[in-house]
């Protein structure tokens, strides 16, 4: 039996705008951007995220995400998004998300931190929800794919230290 296809809609509430900075697997992180969406910040609040190469600093290392380094969206007044017509990936997949599963299979996470989200499923099972923005989860995703490639030569930049941490280090650590 196929459940009910549920449509999100985003209250545009700010909750999501918030607690931007998380650690994961010891490194603190921020929002990720995608190439091109770090020009919508401030270049002081913009840090790079993921990199690729031999070594950071090196003649090849290329960086493929870079990453707001402020607990709260500069773009946030009150509860509304200034930009929300033109935001990050990262923003415009919000609640949902993407990852790599079991034999190459896409698992489709929920945040159930977004007050609309928790809303629409609360007491619900065998849930079909439309996930509208779904393009741009997968260009994050893709990033995520590239640095799981190689990942003695990917790296992600810890806003905590200032340091990147090569990623088959911090995957031997979990």
């Amino acid at each position: 039996m196929r459940g009910e296809e549920l449509v999100f809609e985003c209250r545009r509430c700010g909750t999501c705008c918030k607690d931007l900075l998380q650690e994961d697997k010891g490194v603190l992180r921020g929002l990720t951007l995608l190439p091109g969406e770090e020009e919508a910040f401030a270049e002081a609040s913009v840090r790079p995220a993921i990199g690729r190469g031999r070594r950071p600093h090196e003649r090849g290392f290329t960086i493929i995400a870079r990453q707001l380094s402020q607990e709260i969206c500069p773009h946030l007044e009150d509860t509304d998004c200034l930009v929300y017509s033109t935001r990050p990936a990262s923003c415009r997949q919000f609640p949902f998300s993407l990852r790599e599963g079991p034999n190459g299979k896409q698992q489709m996470g929920l945040d159930l931190s977004c007050p609309s989200l928790a809303e629409l499923v609360d007491g619900r099972s065998n849930l079909r929800i439309r996930f509208e923005d779904r393009p741009h989860a997968e260009r994050l995703l893709e990033v995520e794919r590239k640095a799981a490639e190689r990942p003695n030569r990917s790296w992600y930049f810890d806003l905590g230290s200032g340091k990147w941490v090569r990623l088959d280090r911090l995957i031997e650590e979990s």
